[in-house]
């Protein structure tokens, strides 16, 4: 049986609010590998304060306590776990988790590499999908519902397998932000079928699995340009009929580069506020830069809660 929250999230001040009812039930917790890192710690720091997550701070315990200090950050009541070299620190909050001590993965001062290769490891048993994904959910100001962009961090050109995974992964994602039936648009220059541009085949393709039902209780349809996916009218105009265009909840790109520009445009010149997470391990992955304004970090480490209590739903459920 499916597991949802009440009604649809629509917005990251939604995202915060639904984490800080999961936690005000049971405080969740984050693990963080390598942590010694200014942003990664006020983030940690700011969700503490607001009642969505502890944290365990797995890293150089004197870089981390200096961190803290230079940016009048209070971690007192935070677990550190000494451990210097960002392996062992990305090996060892990745024991944590697959211990059940931890919600959620943080990643600190580390390659996203060297962390995903600890938590994949297979003796640790963490992985839950073939392909591992990034989901950028964006809030948009003049959009009436969250938009995810996937996958804009993980699988440089998905082939057809691969965005098949990734389709399944974002629509977990819209499940757990109360989305029951996502609307999934697939990216791509042209809404008509071209030989000469690929994608619009494969996207065709995918889009008749969808009429079939093969990705259950989500509507896929495409291949469809940004603004047919997103402006409400235009596929009419076009003679398109659909019910995904013009009212995405996903949009599913065909490469890293596609993903990364297509949201950090809308982030920069659109005021959108990002709400990033990795999908396909057992407890969900969270990233922060330090270049994110604190809404963002905030708004990531909340969709990673949110994420770790749907999950735990389907486990119980199973």
């Amino acid at each position: 049986m499916t597991q949802t929250t009440p009604q649809p999230l629509l917005t990251w001040r939604d995202i915060v609010a639904r984490a800080q009812e999961i936690s005000h039930k049971r405080m969740r917790r984050m693990v963080v590998a390598a942590a010694e890192d200014g942003a990664v710690l006020q983030a940690v720091a700011d969700a503490h304060s607001q009642g969505i997550a502890d944290a365990i701070l797995v890293g150089d315990e004197d870089k981390i306590k200096l961190l803290a200090d230079q940016l009048k950050l209070n971690i007192s009541g935070m677990t550190i776990e000494s451990v210097q070299a960002p392996d062992k620190a990305a090996g060892r909050a990745a024991d944590i988790a697959a211990a059940g001590e931890a919600d959620v993965i943080m990643k600190g001062f580390l390659p996203t590499s060297t962390l995903l290769k600890a938590v994949l490891l297979k003796e640790r048993n963490l992985r839950r999908s073939e392909v591992i994904s990034h989901c950028a959910v964006l809030s948009l100001p003049n959009y009436p519902r969250l938009l995810n962009i996937t996958d804009g961090g993980m699988v440089v050109s998905p082939d057809l397998d691969q965005k098949l995974k990734i389709i399944e992964n974002a629509i977990i994602v819209s499940h757990a932000l109360g989305i029951t039936e996502p609307r999934i648009a697939l990216s791509a220059a042209s809404e008509h079928i071209d030989q000469n541009m690929p994608r619009t085949l494969e996207n065709a393709i995918i889009a008749q699995m969808g009429k079939r039902g093969q990705f259950g209780s989500a509507l896929v349809d495409g291949p469809f340009a940004l603004d047919t996916a997103l402006v409400p009218g235009l596929a009419a105009s076009e003679g398109i009929d659909s019910q995904v265009a013009g009212q995405a909840d996903v949009l599913i790109v065909n490469s890293v580069e596609e993903g990364n520009i297509t949201g950090k445009a809308l982030i920069n010149f659109d005021d959108a506020v990002f709400c990033g997470v990795i999908v396909g391990a057992a407890v969900p992955v969270s990233l922060v830069s330090r270049t994110d304004p604190p809404r963002n970090k905030l708004a990531s480490v909340s969709i990673a809660v949110v994420l770790s209590d749907y999950l735990a739903q389907m486990e119980e459920a199973a």
